[in-house]
């Protein structure tokens, strides 16, 4: 019982990470078939899988269609920037009263891991490697759950921080910049310019989005392009 319990969390996880680094894209139709195929696993882990993800509005069925990847709401990424933000600002800023040798090298052994995938050119670690160094804040300061919390809702905003990435901050590798020019602060004991860089930090999506709606058009709710792009 155990096992199949852990072959369904995997496969949540794999259906889900797929979905934000738009392997499944906004918009296509799924088949359990060829998911069963990919991830090499049964039926009823992938149903329950897609239940899961139909839960968290990131998939739909249409009667007598099928089941569809949902398009990326722009609303809803928005709420889950501005939760995070008003969040991690304080994470951050307790970090600077907590922050100890052995803390601080784990965070540092990100960064350079970091660094190592931007230099390999792979994207997709060095996107996770983005998570691990947050998420690793949280704990540090004992927040971990709340890390949770924010990553259940938040997968409208990882879907576009995906696409901002992989379209335009990769290239110049401004995510490992701002992750060092952070831990510096903190540090430093800095809690002012600490906040002042993780609002730099996350506000990336209000200069970045219109750019990437332009780009994947299809990818968006209609209503949403229409209040952005008028």
């Amino acid at each position: 019982m155990l096992k199949n319990i852990t072959i369904q969390d995997q496969t949540y996880e794999q259906l889900n990470e797929m979905i934000i680094k738009t392997e499944l894209y906004p918009g296509q139709k799924l088949s359990e078939s060829r998911l069963m195929n990919l991830l090499e696993v049964g039926r009823t882990p992938i149903r329950e899988s897609l239940k899961q993800l139909k839960k968290q509005n990131l998939l739909y069925t249409f009667p007598q269609s099928g089941t569809y990847v949902s398009k990326i709401d722009i609303d809803q990424a928005d709420h889950s920037r501005f939760f995070r933000l008003y969040t991690e600002r304080e994470v951050m800023a307790e970090l600077c009263d907590v922050l100890d040798h052995n803390s601080e090298k784990s965070l540092q052994i990100i960064l350079d891991q970091q660094k190592l995938e931007y230099e390999n050119g792979n994207i997709s670690n060095y996107h996770d490697l983005d998570d691990a160094f947050h998420r690793t804040c949280y704990e540090i300061v004992g927040k971990g759950q709340i890390w949770k919390w924010i990553r259940k809702t938040s997968v409208h905003l990882d879907r576009l921080r995906w696409l901002n990435l992989k379209n335009i901050t990769f290239d110049y590798n401004l995510v490992l910049e701002e992750h060092e020019n952070i831990l510096a602060a903190i540090k430093a004991g800095n809690k002012v310019e600490v906040k002042k860089l993780v609002d730099k930090h996350i506000l990336f999506m209000v200069s970045s989005k219109t750019c990437i709606i332009d780009k994947y058009p299809d990818y968006f709710l209609e209503e949403a392009k229409r209040s952005i792009l008028g």
